[in-house]
This record gives structure tokens, sequence and C-alpha cells, in this order.
């Protein structure tokens, strides 16, 4: 296939790409380069996004096989890369099912339609939905936000981690907001509205609102898959540097049936959708920029992780274009993902 790719096309294209990998590997680089007491800040950082659910993996079910761990680990692993042929991709896969949320344009009001815009979303006709038939209660509903708003929504993800909020600098008496050299090298997580506490698994009672786009978000991606009324009051987001990964765990700290609706920013992730038990295996799938991927039902409480994230699985590109600031959130972009999950805790 590359053979095919004319003198002209590459002579326009090598420059881009040359720029974006060089940015890639810069920002690599300086993540991987840290000295003294940064580097080791920066190491007990990513081991928390590794191993934070670490006490949710443990396999409960004494003697039986970890079936899914087999499979995060083939994934995981860097030498030699693991084959990805088998990653359910929903552009091509013949075992998904999928349809149109609003096949009738009588279902698609003004209202909602200047909301999705709003938001950064797609024209609602767009909107198509792929479930699994061997899991009722995931949905995957790919591409679902304009490529050109995921620069919106890092700059958001990064405001979010100022204070009040907590993040996993807060216990080191850090921010972002005094050291924004932080947002790159060592932030990992970010709470919003009733705070998780991952010492204690729990919620506390309330908490602060959650900004009003991602419950505008939340409730309207519920609705729209008709799941019912969703009223998220917490959010916690994920930043994946390159060769992070989040270990297999449940959700399942939410006192609400609501469901779980995360969003995917960034380089493509590997996602393993698993059982309420680790002797089952998973499916693993293609979670791209702009991914939504729903969880409602028996399925917000099954095993799930993240073995891989980064450009050597499958790149995705941004571009400055540009406008002046935009240079750092596009290098991040480049190298690494974000994933937001709005929730509702409460009934």
């Amino acid at each position: 296939m590359l053979l095919s790719i004319s003198g002209s096309l590459w002579k326009h294209t090598k420059p881009n790409w040359i720029k974006g990998n060089w940015n890639c590997f810069r920002s690599i680089n300086a993540f991987m380069m840290r000295e003294g007491v940064e580097s080791l800040e920066q190491k007990g950082a990513e081991s928390e996004i590794r191993d934070q659910y670490a006490e949710d993996s443990s396999d409960s079910d004494g003697g039986v096989v970890n079936e899914f761990k087999a499979v995060f680990k083939k994934y995981k692993k860097r030498r030699p890369p693991p084959d990805f042929s088998g990653v359910i991709d929903v552009r091509t896969s013949s075992i998904l099912e999928s349809r149109l949320i609003f096949p009738e344009p009588s279902d698609i009001t003004t209202e909602k339609e200047e909301l999705a815009n709003r938001l950064g979303l797609i024209s609602l006709s767009e909107w198509r939905v792929y479930s699994f038939p061997t899991r009722p209660g995931l949905y995957l509903i790919p591409g679902l936000l304009k490529k050109e708003q995921a620069k919106i929504w890092l700059k958001r993800a990064f405001g979010y981690a100022n204070p009040p909020n907590i993040t996993n600098l807060t216990i080191h008496g850090k921010d972002v907001k005094t050291d924004p050299s932080l947002l790159t090298k060592a932030l990992r997580w970010t709470t919003l509205g009733v705070e998780y506490d991952w010492n204690t698994k729990q919620y506390p009672p309330n908490g602060r609102p959650v900004p009003e786009e991602l419950y505008q978000l939340g409730n309207l991606i519920s609705n729209s898959l008709k799941l019912g009324d969703m009223r998220p009051d917490a959010t916690i987001l994920n930043y994946y540097p390159p060769k992070s990964a989040l270990s297999p765990h449940v959700d399942k700290s939410e006192r609400s049936n609501a469901p779980l609706i995360s969003m995917s920013l960034g380089q493509s992730a590997v996602y393993l959708s698993g059982a309420l038990t680790l002797s089952e295996p998973p499916i693993p799938l293609w979670l791209r920029n702009g991914d939504f991927l729903v969880m409602h039902g028996e399925q917000r409480l099954v095993y799930h992780a993240i073995p891989c994230i980064g450009p050597k699985i499958e790149k995705q590109h941004f571009e400055t274009n540009g406008v002046e600031g935009d240079s750092m959130i596009v290098d991040y972009l480049n190298c690494s993902r974000i994933n937001f999950t709005i929730r509702q805790v409460n009934p």
C-alpha cells in the first residue's frame, strides 16, 4: 500500500509527518529522561495510573484460572510487540450489530441538535451505535466527537485539574495551577463532583456539582440511547502518558444504576471488556479519539482494563493549524490519551 503513494503526496505530507513525529518523540523523550526528584515523583505517579485499581483486580474466585489477566498481559507486553489482529474494529467487524440512534428526522429536535453542536458532537443524524450480541448493555458510538473539538476538550481536561478538584498530585501538596509543567509529566487522574476516594474505594455522600458541559453530555447520551434520564454528579478523568496502562477492575462504588459513559481523547487504546469474574476472557476493542463507550445494566459491573495506548499501536495525528498556544495541547494528543468517565453516584 505504501508503494502506491505518489511522489507528489509524499512531497506535501512529509514535512508534517516529520514534524508530528518529532514533536511526539520530543514529548516521549522528555517523559522518559527526568532526573533526580522529578524522576522519582514521576515514577510514583506513573504507578498510580497502573495500580490504583489493584485491589479490585484480584481474582475473587480463588484457584480459578485468571483468563482476564492472561489477555491483559498479552496486550501489555512490548517486546515482542503483541499481535493486534484480534482487536475488534467497529469499522470492519461483522460480529457487531449497528443502528442509527435517530433513524427518523422527526426524532431530532432543534434543541437536541443545538446542544450536540455546543458540546462539539457530530450531527445527530450521523450518530450510529454498535452493540455486542453477547454483551447486552455495552455500546460503542465511534467518532461522536468532532476531531477538531479534541483540543477544546483537552484544554477543559487540564482546566479540571485545578484546585479545588483533587488529582493524584494533591496528596503531594502540588497542583497544576502553580506548576503547569505537571500537566504533561505527572498528572494521572482528576476527580470531579462527588470525589471518589482511591484509598477506601468509596464516594462520600455528596460533593460539588460537575461542570455543566459534563452534566449535559452524560444526560444527552443516556437519553439518546433510551437508557433513561441521567443526572451526572461525578466524573473521573484518567490521563495516559506513553507506555501507561490501567489494571483490570470493576466500577461498583456508585449508588445508582445509571450508565457509565466514557469519552476518549488522543491516541488509540486497546480496551478489554470482560465478565463478572476474571475467570472468563475479555474481548479486546479499539477505542479511538472521539469514541464514546457506554456500560449499562449488568455491563456496569464487568471487569475491564486498558493494557496499552499510544502511537506505536495505531497513530492518531493532530495538527496545530497555526493557533497560538496549541503546540503543547497537540503534542499531548499526539502522544497520550485522556479518558472521561461520566457517572451518577447517587440515585
